[in-house]
């Protein structure tokens, strides 16, 4: 059992490495990591943050929403609301071009929206709920997308 715990971590450890190729040269003849680390970590921490949240919401197909813990759920969000910013600024640092930038910066705003619509609305319907988080995480991807494409 230990052996493949220690398997798992080696390969978990080795899967998060930053990748190289040779495609990443510099002119000096050094090699780059291929990915932005101060972005990777904002758009892994949004995901989470995201997750984190939902979790106080459960949602009874067919019946209707309930609120787990509401403190929790309301402290998530706004603390979430703060951190993400936070991270956001360092993630700018990392971003050279001012189209990337802006379409980073697009993207928060879709993620504050995403975070604060967790909360569902007094008496929504199951059936409703899900189709704003559904439509909700569409504009999230749809914001990361346009920044991919204009960092590239």
């Amino acid at each position: 059992m230990r052996e493949n715990r220690r398997a798992v971590a080696a390969a978990l450890a080795l899967a998060c490495l930053p990748f190289v190729s040779l495609a990443d040269e510099a002119s000096d003849g050094r090699l780059q990591p291929c990915c932005n680390a101060r972005v990777d970590a904002y758009r892994n921490f949004t995901r989470q943050l995201l997750a984190n949240c939902s979790r106080w919401v459960e949602v009874r197909y067919r019946e209707s929403i309930s609120i787990v813990n509401a403190q929790k759920l309301s402290g998530c969000i706004a603390t979430g609301m703060q951190d993400s910013r936070l991270q956001l600024e360092a993630a700018l640092r990392g971003v050279r071009r001012k189209a990337a930038r802006s379409a980073l910066r697009s993207y928060q705003i879709s993620f504050e929206s995403a975070l604060a619509g967790v909360a569902p609305t007094t008496d929504e319907p199951a059936a409703a709920y899900d189709q704003r988080q559904s439509s909700l995480r569409h504009q999230l991807a749809h914001a990361w997308t346009r920044f991919e494409l204009e960092e590239s």
